[in-house]
């Protein structure tokens, strides 16, 4: 009886260490594989017998393929959409189906519809944002297309100049309403600077407005903004037309006397190509840091806050997983942001192969959530996760386990021996 034990443990320990081979085997085999975790064998004793009062072993067996979930090393790539995460979490992919898989592989492209995927077509998941960043939907496909992106119309103004302070007070005066037709020079006839803005209506379409200067007195100036009276409605091509004005008062030292200003509304301007009449207010008109030197009027800061529609040129992505669209404009609009998964025990996971896993009642529920917020780690654009395998480490388990193999092998040698002893004794 005992000896017949012996041979079961032996070949116990066979199926064990056997089994072990092939979890090092699938380790090294996957050594080049991007976000691959290598796993580990885990054994337990068998049960013991009681021969003759005597607890005794009767073998092993292979209880787990434990999976680590331990962090890869990063390496860089040329793509921007080679996503790599930083901690923890997973990338959540859907089938057209549905499904919901999950994965630490970043290999991604973008297929002929604009979809984010990866190599097997399944979508990457993320959530949709305004343009202010805010996140405005669930989970949904991140598709990025040829992408229009809305004119944003100006409602701001900044401007910073220097007036000349040794400028003397020009001949003819500033005229007053809409110029005559046909005489837009007697505008220009009375400043003694001028400088174009550029300014964008709700269609996109840009305006020039003329701010022109004129001194009127010692530290105070006058100024009218004028816009092209053919692009307003019921206006003259070639001729400009004032569509707002105010003063400019100025300290002895040269600085800007805001009590002695007067700053009014652009608008409300009807463009005639159909855009929303236009109104900047005075509130948004910056000019602060307006200066009165004895150097000659220039600007030195002339901003405002519109854009003309644009098509998506290109992307990147941030390390909370933003993804920003740039456009053939310059401008930058957020378009998705990246979503990961955490699970309470990510190793209990139900792996797939082809670098996916399935959630599972080891695993727990998941989580959903943001790159870079509470518990999730960072997502590393132009980047990949390399495998966690130790090819050191493997190559001294692969030695370990085939001694154990072998001795296990051994043990069934011995035993049959023994038996044969046994079988011996009757003659």
């Amino acid at each position: 009886m005992a000896l017949t034990g012996a041979l079961f443990a032996g070949v116990s320990g066979i199926n064990a260490n056997g089994n072990a081979m092939n979890i090092i085997g699938d380790n090294i085999a996957n050594v080049n594989t991007i976000g691959f975790k290598s796993s580990r064998a885990v054994f337990f004793d068998l049960l013991s017998a009681d021969v003759g009062g005597t607890k005794v072993g009767l073998g092993s067996r292979l209880a787990d393929a434990q999976r680590s979930f331990v962090q890869g090393g990063v390496e860089t790539t040329n793509s921007p959409t080679d996503m790599a995460i930083q901690g923890r979490g997973l990338f959540v992919l859907r089938d057209t189906a549905g499904a919901s898989f999950y994965s630490r592989a970043g290999q991604f492209v973008l297929d002929d519809q604009g979809n984010l995927v990866n190599p097997s077509g399944l979508r990457v998941q993320g959530f949709g944002l305004d343009s202010a960043g805010n996140i405005d939907t669930g989970l949904t496909d991140i598709v990025i297309n040829q992408t229009v992106v809305a004119p944003t119309p100006t409602s701001t103004i900044t401007m910073t100049a220097n007036l000349d302070a040794t400028a003397t007070t020009p001949i003819p005066t500033f005229p007053v309403g809409v110029p005559p037709s046909g005489l837009p020079a007697a505008w220009f006839a009375g400043a003694n600077f001028s400088t174009v803005l550029t300014v964008f209506d709700s269609l996109g379409q840009g305006h020039d407005l003329t701010y022109l200067f004129r001194k009127t007195a010692a530290n105070t100036w006058d100024y009218r903004v004028a816009a092209n009276s053919g692009e307003i409605t019921g206006g003259t091509a070639g001729n400009l037309q004032q569509v707002s004005s105010g003063t400019l008062g100025f300290n002895a030292n040269g600085s800007l006397n805001a009590g002695a200003s007067t700053i009014t509304d652009i608008g409300a301007v009807a463009w005639a190509n159909g855009a929303s009449a236009q109104t900047i207010t005075a509130a948004n008109i910056n000019v602060l840091g307006t200066t009165q030197y004895a150097q000659a009027s220039a600007v030195s800061v002339l901003n405002q806050n519109g854009s003309t529609s644009g098509v998506l040129r290109g992307i990147n992505i941030g390390i909370d997983g933003t993804i920003t669209g740039q456009f053939t404009t310059g401008g930058t609009q957020p378009l998705f942001k990246v979503a990961l998964a955490d699970f309470a025990s990510p190793e209990g996971l139900t792996h797939l192969g082809n670098s996916l896993f399935l959630e599972s009642q080891q695993s727990g529920p998941r989580l959903i959530g943001a790159p870079d917020n509470g518990s999730f780690g960072s997502v590393l654009s132009g980047s990949l996760e390399l495998s966690t395998v130790d090819l050191a480490t493997e190559f001294v388990k692969m030695v370990t386990t085939q001694r154990a193999f072998q001795a296990s092998s051994r043990t069934i040698t011995v035993t049959d021996t023994l038996l044969e002893e046994v079988s011996n004794l009757k003659r």
